[in-house]
């Protein structure tokens, strides 16, 4: 349970950041059109829904490769995170499926509970000066060009 949490933890960490905005195309082009649509599944993210973590995660990805060129590198930080929590859930067995189930104590068979444990570990090393930088910038931006506030940080 304190994994998953753990993975919460990061996670809304990067919910709240990972709809920005803005840049190339201005409040009105795709980047930002794309950011207003997902802000619903990063909301869901940030109460605890894990069903929504796999959603999120492709959102992370899509966002990030159509990111504007000034959020580049903040994009990046936060689509590798997102990139090593989905490793790190394979590694272990771990479906995207699996984590509500697991939330509430139920680990499916095939899962290896060593890697799961090292998890939590792993998830805090993500939570660094650079993620939360990454986070503030791409916020930033989503509430001053996209015009979508993210909320609190």
């Amino acid at each position: 349970m304190k994994i998953i949490m753990s993975l919460a933890g990061v996670l809304l960490l990067g919910t709240t950041l990972s709809a920005c905005g803005g840049g190339d195309d201005g409040a009105s082009g795709t980047y930002c059109t794309d950011i207003k649509a997902a802000k619903p599944v990063f909301e869901s993210l940030s109460k605890g829904d894990l069903a929504q973590l796999e959603e999120g995660f492709n959102t992370f990805h899509d966002l990030a490769k159509e990111s504007p060129s000034d959020l580049k590198d903040e994009w990046k930080t936060l689509d590798n995170a997102a990139t090593t929590i989905e490793k790190a859930l394979a590694d272990a067995g771990v479906k995207m499926s699996d984590l509500a189930g697991i939330q509430s104590g139920k680990v499916p068979a095939g899962v290896d509970m060593t890697k799961l444990a090292s998890l939590a570990g792993d998830l805090q090393k993500l939570n660094n000066d650079d993620f939360a930088k990454a986070r503030t910038a791409i916020s930033d931006q989503a509430k001053d060009t996209c015009k979508v506030d993210l909320g609190a940080i």
